[in-house]
């Protein structure tokens, strides 16, 4: 008996390890930027069935720590979703072949706010098991519009801070606007060299610093921490 016992196994392991499944995305991670008059923000991520077998694909995703009225959804192989979906229906699946891909796009309607969120998407199988987790970070109005700052050394400090907050010098650099975690304006300053702007009145939490040009564009947004 002791001798059938590995062909015995292996009759009930390889079926197990032939009929695995195997998903790649590309990317894993993720930055969707925009500006906040935007309606349609969009980002493609190639998902890919690499096992040998037809597989059936899900999805859900988790948006947090964005402004309360910012709106995403979902387009996959078969439908696009509207923002009340965030789990693929289970009579919806995402039927591939081996080899076969399509695109997953991640929609977003920042809704002429500005702020950032994290975002989760994960790829499933029948059983709900994660076979392929993204990642992402939506920015809205944090990219230049008026020139390009990756060469100057923009510096918010102090950040943390308690009492006031100072920009580093800045071409430009009209007024700056200061916004809660849900993306309404909290306060509005003229910009000047070596300028302190208080925050002690404000609650203790995350904010955003969007910095306006002296044409009105939106130069970058980084976040300040009142405490």
């Amino acid at each position: 008996m002791k001798r059938f016992l590995p062909f015995l196994l292996t009759l009930f392991v390889l079926p197990v390890f032939l009929t695995a499944q195997s998903v790649s995305v590309d990317p894993s991670t993720f930055v969707l930027t925009g500006e906040p008059s935007e309606t349609d923000i969009t980002y493609h991520i190639l998902v890919t069935n690499t096992g040998t077998e037809t597989d059936s694909l899900y999805w859900n995703f988790r948006m947090s720590n964005s402004p309360a009225n910012w709106l995403t959804w979902i387009c996959d192989k078969n439908l696009c979703y509207d923002f009340t979906f965030t789990n693929c229906p289970a009579n919806k699946p995402n039927v591939l072949g081996p080899n076969e891909s399509f695109d997953l796009q991640v929609h977003m309607n920042p809704r002429d706010s500005v702020g950032t969120a994290d975002y989760e998407l994960n790829v499933l199988d029948k059983d709900g098991n994660v076979l392929a987790p993204i990642t992402g970070t939506f920015e809205i109005g944090v990219t230049s519009s008026s020139k390009d700052l990756s060469e100057v050394n923009l510096t918010i400090y102090p950040n943390p801070t308690s009492n006031y907050f100072q920009v580093s010098e800045l071409p430009n650099l009209k007024y700056v606007e200061l916004f809660n975690i849900v993306g309404n304006k909290v306060k509005t300053y003229n910009a000047a060299p070596n300028k302190q702007y208080p925050v002690s009145d404000l609650m203790n939490g995350m904010y955003l610093v969007r910095l306006i040009s002296n044409t009105g564009a939106t130069m970058k947004t980084v976040r300040l921490s009142k405490r």
